[in-house]
């Protein structure tokens, strides 16, 4: 048992240990030399190389014995040569006859074990250094594997903190977008609110509405009868009649004796109150001046005049054929021309204060017009050319005033001298 083993400083004697089966027979007198450990060796060498303690007996007191009387059993034939004298001298009883350990060890036997030995060690090595090495390749596959699952564990944290981001973004996102909602809740029901009050203003004026359309409907019923008592239009206090609404053609006739190129002709009835339109077109009149208005009804036109002659001047306003319109002063520009075959009229309210005169070239309302007209007028035409005509298609009281008002129009007043600019 090398857990017995003692270093021995000489050759002296030492007490005898270990286990009996292994020990030389000079250790039953309690002594045990360098050469009892020879004899150990030898013996396990030879059970090693046979399978079969030297010494075995049958029983454990005859393996004893065989020992002490160094009686062992005859090696097999495959051990021969240096071997075999080698394992003999060895397990020899006699412990002066066993050899040293120097002596073993330069035996070609022992040489030859150990250059075995060492080949194993070597090819050992190699084998080491091999398993090491493909360790090594393991360790090395498996830290890049290691490497790559890190980076890889980085790019998802980056990733995820991306995400974090994005997600930190969209949650702030729709925080606004839910702010956003509040505050669009809140304006509209602000707006609600405030509908709902002018709802309530509304439906108090249209309370209010119905109350005075009630007051209208009563008072246009009124009017109404009134109108009914002013129609039809009336040419003197004594005797009323109707504005003629048949379409009349004027046709100039004129005396031998006369100047073909004038005509003045004033319509009755005469116009006192109402709200009245008189208009037609010019027909045949290649050259001079013609021109349509409305005269005082004290106005008398004579043969071969024109409508303004003389004190007549004071008592007509004439729209001539280039737009100019006259009375007392400058002629005034500003309204279009009249053309041939195209429609003119005039317009007279004798209901309001001051009374309005107001001109229409196609149906279309001129800047300049009158007021203040006298109380009662009569609508004229004036014709020059020879064969020239005017066809009325329309005089008639109207329920409703055309007149709207132009922008940038002009209004002169009757009686007073007009300036143009």
């Amino acid at each position: 048992d090398f857990g017995l083993a003692q270093k021995m400083a000489s050759k002296s004697y030492l007490h005898a240990a270990g286990t009996q089966n292994y020990s030389a027979p000079e250790t039953d007198e309690n002594k045990m030399t360098a050469e009892s450990d020879v004899w150990s060796i030898g013996v396990i060498i030879i059970e090693v190389i046979t399978g079969i303690h030297p010494f075995q007996g049958l029983t454990q007191n005859q393996t004893l014995s065989n020992i002490a009387n160094g009686k062992y059993k005859a090696f097999p034939d495959y051990i021969q040569g240096e071997l075999r004298l080698m394992l003999e001298t060895m397990i020899s009883w006699d412990y002066k006859k066993r050899p040293t350990v120097k002596s073993l060890l330069e035996t070609e036997t022992m040489q030859l074990v150990g250059m075995i030995e060492k080949s194993k060690e070597q090819k050992g090595s190699e084998q080491e250094y091999e398993y090491m090495n493909k360790r090594m390749n393991e360790l090395e596959v498996k830290v890049r594997s290691l490497e790559v699952e890190k980076e890889q564990e980085k790019q998802g944290k980056v990733k995820a903190i991306s995400e974090n981001d994005k997600l930190k973004q969209k949650v702030n996102k729709t925080e606004q977008e839910k702010q956003q909602a509040q505050s669009e809740l809140d304006r509209q029901k602000t707006k609600t609110n405030e509908s709902q009050e002018l709802v309530r203003a509304f439906q108090q004026q249209v309370e209010t509405t119905q109350s005075d359309n009630t007051r209208l409907a009563t008072e246009v019923q009124y009017l109404k009868a009134e109108l009914q008592k002013l129609r039809p239009l009336t040419t003197s206090s004594k005797q009323q009649s109707k504005p003629e609404p048949k379409v009349q053609q004027i046709q100039q006739q004129v005396p031998p004796s006369l100047n073909p190129n004038m005509l003045v002709v004033a319509f009755n009835p005469i116009i006192s109150n109402g709200i009245v339109r008189f208009g037609g077109f010019f027909e045949r009149h290649p050259f001079g001046n013609f021109s349509f208005g409305i005269a005082d009804s004290s106005a008398v036109f004579g043969s071969d005049e024109d409508p303004n002659f003389d004190e007549n001047q004071k008592k007509t306003v004439c729209y001539w054929s280039d737009g100019d319109i006259s009375h007392i002063g400058d002629y005034i520009p500003g309204n279009s021309g009249i053309e041939i075959n195209k429609s003119v009229s005039c317009e007279v309210n004798m209901n309001i204060s001051p009374r309005t005169l107001t001109f229409f070239i196609d149906n279309q309302e001129q800047p300049v017009s009158v007021r203040n007209i006298p109380s009662s007028i009569r609508f004229y035409i004036y014709l020059y050319t020879q064969n020239s005509s005017f066809t009325i298609n329309g005089f008639e009281n109207v329920q409703y005033s055309s007149a709207k008002g132009v922008s940038n129009g002009k209004v002169f007043e009757w009686g007073k001298e007009w300036e143009s600019e």
